[in-house]
């Protein structure tokens, strides 16, 4: 049995993470602010370099997962909280696993590391993992996860630690933030689509609606994190679909789970980040053998329905 941190366990892709690492057979410790379903649970605020030690001490593999993220509302509305954040929870995980001799660490960095100028249109080419350089990231989050990138290759390289990093592309799925500004774009449209009264109505879209994307599953990003930790890969590697859809053609499909007659109120003055980010998955095929696959119709279908549940209690709750 494996002695497994991962950290801020009370998060969306890390709580299904923790769930399917004990599925597995290894023992979960669980760090952060919040209690989390796991063996064991230690309240932990990673930025600070203590309370990290103590988190990491006595296990063989850490997830790091923890940061101070959200939707494109969030990233705009606190870069410097972000970046000051996740600099030392990054920092302060990454070298207490070095000093407690953790075997394995792997870390979740974003796809918002690539430049933005490889997104500059709906159809930019997939996102390769050899184009960060010449580096442009999206916003300080992107500049962030970047710096963390480097810091694990320092740290591989000067200390021969097993760091795994995973560049993670928008993951959606039950669980996520559906509402205010943590919320990613898709969980956003599926609660603006459930709170329709009736069977049809409008809703607002940022941006104009020809932007794309591409949405991992959480299961996918799962499933994509327990193999790379157990692979030989050295390299950084992109865990996400390569199934790329317009941002209206994604309201179009949530419509179709809904069962509702949508229409959209574009909206080009709010923020919608690149114009057009979707994954190579040339080399999570060839390194891992296997690469992200849960359609996204079947995927939202799912989705919408876990937020629309979620919605309507919170009507409920209002008495609306």
């Amino acid at each position: 049995m494996t002695r497994v941190l991962v950290t801020g366990a009370s998060g969306f892709i890390a709580g299904r993470l923790v769930e399917r690492l004990r599925r597995d057979g290894h023992r979960v410790r669980a760090a952060g602010r919040r209690p989390a379903p796991a063996d064991e649970f230690v309240q932990a605020d990673l930025r600070d370099a203590e309370q990290c030690r103590r988190a990491v001490e006595g296990t063989d593999v850490v997830f790091a997962l923890a940061a101070n993220m959200g939707g494109i509302g969030w990233t705009h509305h606190a870069p410097a909280e972000i970046l000051r954040d996740n600099l030392l929870i990054t920092t302060q995980t990454v070298e207490a696993a070095r000093a407690a001799g953790v075997t394995t660490l792997v870390y979740a960095s974003s796809a918002c590391v690539y430049p933005r100028y490889l997104q500059t249109r709906p159809d930019s080419p997939a996102l390769r993992e050899d184009q960060v350089f010449p580096a442009d990231p999206d916003m300080s989050y992107g500049w962030e996860k970047l710096t963390g990138e480097m810091l694990c290759e320092t740290y591989r390289d000067a200390y021969g630690m097993d760091i795994k990093v995973a560049r993670l592309h928008t993951v959606y799925g039950p669980g996520a933030a559906w509402s205010g500004p943590r919320a990613k774009a898709l969980m956003a449209l599926c609660a603006k689509v459930a709170a329709i009264d009736g069977d049809a109505g409008t809703i607002e879209v940022w941006g104009d609606g020809t932007q794309t994307r591409s949405f991992c599953h959480v299961d996918d990003c799962v499933e994509g994190l327990t193999r790379l930790a157990a692979s030989g890969v050295t390299v950084p590697l992109n865990i996400g679909s390569d199934e790329r859809v317009t941002i209206a053609d994604a309201v179009r499909l949530i419509a179709d789970a809904a069962g509702k007659e949508v229409a959209m109120s574009f909206a080009p003055h709010q923020p919608v980040g690149p114009l057009g980010r979707s994954s190579d998955n040339t080399l999570c095929r060839e390194l891992l053998g296997w690469a992200p696959g849960v359609p996204l119709a079947e995927g939202i279908r799912e989705t919408y329905h876990w937020v629309a549940e979620r919605v309507a209690g919170e009507r409920t709750r209002a008495g609306v």
